[in-house]
């Protein structure tokens, strides 16, 4: 009888330890899932939480920094398209493709069984140009790179996604010249180009201006050019449309089905994307394959033409 009920504790002793380990399995499986990885980013990225972002991200890039300034231009980019938290998640869940700036990685275990689920991170670059010399490029406040020689080109990066305040200093026998412009690395689009002018003349007290001009664009030949770089992934205000025809305007619009492949049957339509140099024909486009910004843009675009 005694060795019966010795018996009955020990089965039940290896039931309640079952049943622990199985319920632990499960609550930390859930834990370390990809689910609750994403929810960490985006309560993260609403929050401005940069302790958490900098454990989350983690590029496969080493050279792709996570920091305190970089962070900041994620905000940035965050506070002028609020709507870039839902294409991000979105993009997490593998229910859009509208942007690939981030995704989930596996990196290692969790105690040898759990996927240790990370923020990976795509690289943005940013090629600059000048005409003039010795022109120091900043980003932010910090120094990046000095360009010796006019025309001479130099390209920076790899940065975090983000909204960047790029610098040209321009120092000249009566002071130092400056312009600034701000950089929307984001999306699809790997590389941000920007040319500094520096205009000047021999003559003695002429003025020198820098002027820094923004032209995102995936890469591609400089030759090729989008007539609205942004708009697949930034709504569009009427700023970014001042001073353009009739005609541009519906190039832009087009230029946004154009991106997917989008084969025109306009002849004119057909003639001007098959001179650009990024356009790649595509037989099975379909409307779903442009973003909700996308689609925002086109209306926008058609209502102001």
């Amino acid at each position: 009888m005694q060795s019966k009920n010795r018996l009955y504790i020990i089965s039940a002793i290896a039931v309640i330890l079952i049943i622990c380990l199985f319920t632990s399995y499960q609550m930390l499986s859930k834990k370390y899932s990809e689910e609750v990885t994403i929810e960490q980013f985006k309560k993260a990225l609403i929050q401005k939480d940069k302790l958490t972002l900098k454990t989350l991200i983690q590029p496969s890039d080493s050279r792709i920094k996570v920091n305190n300034q970089s962070l900041d231009a994620l905000f940035a980019l965050i506070d002028k398209n609020p709507s870039l938290i839902q294409e991000i998640e979105a993009s997490l869940r593998n229910e859009s493709l509208a942007n690939k700036s981030f995704y989930l990685r596996t990196d290692g275990k969790h105690f040898g069984l759990f996927n240790r689920n990370v923020i990976d991170t795509s690289g943005y670059f940013i090629s600059v140009k000048s005409t003039g010399e010795q022109t120091k490029i900043y980003l932010g406040e910090s120094e990046i790179g000095v360009l010796e020689k006019a025309d001479a080109s130099k390209e920076f990066g790899p940065f975090l996604t983000g909204s960047y305040a790029v610098k040209g200093v321009y120092t000249t026998n009566t002071g130092a010249k400056e312009d600034k412009v701000t950089l929307d690395l984001a999306g699809t689009q790997t590389t941000a180009e920007t040319t500094l002018k520096t205009i000047s003349s021999n003559s003695e007290g002429a003025e020198e201006k820098t002027i820094v001009r923004e032209v995102i664009r995936e890469v591609q030949p400089s030759s090729s050019y989008y007539l609205i770089p942004n708009s697949d992934y930034k709504y569009l205000t009427y700023d970014d449309i001042a001073g353009l025809s009739q005609k541009e305007l519906r190039l832009a619009r087009n230029e946004i089905y154009a991106r997917h492949g989008y084969i025109f049957n306009s002849k004119d339509l057909q003639n001007y994307f098959s001179s650009q140099s990024w356009y790649s024909p595509n037989p099975n486009y379909s409307d779903s394959d442009l973003s909700s910004i996308e689609k925002a843009n086109v209306d926008f675009l058609k209502l102001s033409e």
